[in-house]
């Protein structure tokens, strides 16, 4: 397979799952708000989200809902996320079913006929776009072939579900002390994890609980080590590689964090703290982002990236840019 191929269907697949995950973050949040008591009001309601999703920018003009959902100017906006999704599939329609780009072409041309006037655009743009990920999924499960095309998209699919979810989990840091705990019904909600909770846990929503589901589990597709794992045997299907061994500096990164997941990572988290610890698994991601670029997308850099976002924005930024 050619390296821009390869490229454009791993970024295809990020760009939708980013998309998907910031749309179910603000509609979840904006439920939260809408039951919550707060004392903070307007802007500073949003602002802990702008921090969470590294997608701040303090010389906007545009209030915060429509910066994260539907700005022009803002890369990582829901709406961009779309378009590029869109644009990096149709370099590659020759090698994805004719389905999959139907889903995600009239996506791209129902968001545009949202219009500016409605009092609720941004909820529906965040509902459409959560939605027709969903069934763009199920239509890529059943129309795909195991074959390299598919570990490439499913390779984009789970790194950047790992990374968001990971951001997710870290919400409570940038809130107010006596607003962190409910603040974990928001992060159930937008990882789809409420269910999947009350089945294992129980009773009230606790840190402790939410976060051991959020990041360590083993079964749940959304958390981030079983998102790890995906990603290990998807760069073990690539390369033909053997489990237990490792061809190249991806697949040893991706080891690395998988089997810190595995074995350290409650203890980890008892002596780091969840937001240091969080920070040390989103570089981790990073690097493994990094590595894949450089062994598969003929990107070339003299240093990694030292930042858990340097890499992932940065290469956003350069398509988008590429693109107005």
């Amino acid at each position: 397979m050619l390296s821009r191929v390869a490229e454009n269907l791993y970024w295809m697949s990020r760009y939708i799952e980013r998309a998907d995950n910031l749309a179910r973050l603000v509609t979840a949040h904006q439920n939260e708000l809408l039951d919550a008591t707060s004392n903070l009001t307007g802007e500073h309601e949003w602002h802990p989200l702008l921090e969470v999703t590294a997608t701040g920018d303090e010389n906007s003009s545009e209030d915060v809902v429509t910066y994260m959902v539907s700005s022009k100017d803002n890369p990582d906006s829901v709406l961009n996320c779309v378009f590029m999704a869109r644009e990096n599939a149709r370099a590659v329609r020759d090698q994805i079913s004719e389905e999959m780009w139907i889903e995600l072409n009239a996506l791209w041309l129902d968001l545009k006929q949202v219009s500016e006037a409605d009092i609720d655009r941004h909820g529906r743009i965040c509902e459409m776009t959560a939605r027709s990920s969903l069934v763009f999924r199920g239509i890529e499960n059943i129309s795909l072939p195991r074959t390299d095309v598919w570990a490439f998209v499913q390779l984009g699919e789970y790194i950047e579900r790992a990374d968001k979810t990971s951001r997710i989990v870290d919400l409570p840091h940038f809130l107010p002390s006596h607003e962190a705990a409910p603040a974990w019904n928001t992060m159930l909600r937008a990882c789809s994890a409420s269910a999947e909770y009350r089945h294992r846990f129980g009773g009230e929503v606790d840190a402790t609980s939410a976060s051991t589901l959020l990041l360590f589990s083993n079964t749940f597709p959304r958390s981030v080590r079983f998102c790890v794992r995906r990603i290990d045997e998807l760069l073990r299907q690539i390369s033909d590689t053997d489990e237990g061994d490792y061809l190249n500096e991806a697949e040893r990164a991706t080891g690395a964090l998988l089997a810190r997941l595995n074995f350290s990572g409650v203890e980890e988290i008892g002596s780091l703290g969840l937001h240091e610890y969080v920070d040390s698994l989103q570089l981790d991601l990073n690097r493994i982002g990094y590595e894949i670029s450089q062994r598969y997308f003929l990107l070339r850099r003299d240093a990694p990236p030292t930042s858990a976002e340097a890499y992932v924005n940065s290469r956003m930024q350069a398509q988008f840019s590429m693109q107005q």
